[in-house]
């Protein structure tokens, strides 16, 4: 059992009456949800949850920063929300500023790697480890790839490290734009999204995070959009 975030979405509602909407769509997958004879059982995911959006809150569309519909939490900066009306929050700019780091990043470690011979990727080792730990154990594959020339001289940049993680081969090695696009698509979910339909839906991958934004984007600009940690 841990915590865990969802994106709920409910229709139009009165600020006042958004918990009861969220109840309304949450409980079919309570954990002590009695089913009745005959009724459909579906997977069940938590057992209390409450509205909270610390760590994944919504911008607010410029503007708009009073506007009472928006639904905050104590001490939630003025320019951030844990959910409103959709058309109040703003999901463009989380994207572009996941797309620009994603672009700075690829780009810095293409320069920085082309001065050094090419490197394979963690798990290209890793394999040769499981085919044969005897011949080949772990620390022989971990030695073998960080002295890898452009491994090795990343290790002594912590800032660049920081920038593009300590095996950039496995993450910055496809193209430019799949790069981009698929950070750009990371910036908003959460690991689940309740529907407007009622349907919960696991969010994760390139597939998933793609969906869970096509989803938002094609909401009602008054359907209320909301981040609910839930305990499952």
């Amino acid at each position: 059992m841990a915590k865990e975030r969802v994106t709920v979405c409910v229709p139009r509602c009165d600020p006042g009456d958004v918990p009861r909407a969220i109840g309304t769509v949450m409980a079919p997958y309570d954990y002590n949800r009695v089913f009745a004879p005959g009724e459909p059982v579906v997977e069940t995911w938590w057992d209390y949850w409450r509205i909270d959006g610390r760590g994944c809150e919504f911008p607010v569309v410029p503007g708009h920063e009073d506007d009472p519909r928006l639904i905050r939490g104590t001490g939630t900066p003025s320019g951030l929300c844990a959910g409103g009306p959709r058309g109040l929050l703003d999901l463009e700019t989380p994207r572009a500023r996941a797309a620009a780091e994603a672009r700075r990043a690829f780009e810095t470690w293409q320069e920085f790697a082309s001065g050094y011979p090419p490197a394979r990727p963690m798990s290209h080792f890793w394999s040769r480890y499981v085919a044969d730990p005897e011949h080949y154990p772990q620390a022989r594959a971990l030695e073998d790839f960080r002295t890898q020339p452009a491994i090795a001289a990343l290790m002594e940049r912590p800032d660049l490290e920081d920038l593009v993680g300590g095996d950039p081969v496995a993450h910055l090695g496809n193209d430019l734009d799949t790069h981009v696009r698929d950070a750009a698509n990371a910036a908003l979910p959460t690991p689940a999204l309740l529907t407007l339909e009622g349907h919960w839906l696991s969010v994760a991958g390139p597939e998933g995070d793609r969906h869970f934004n096509d989803y938002l984007d094609t909401l009602p600009p008054d359907a209320i959009v909301v981040r609910v940690l839930y305990h499952g």
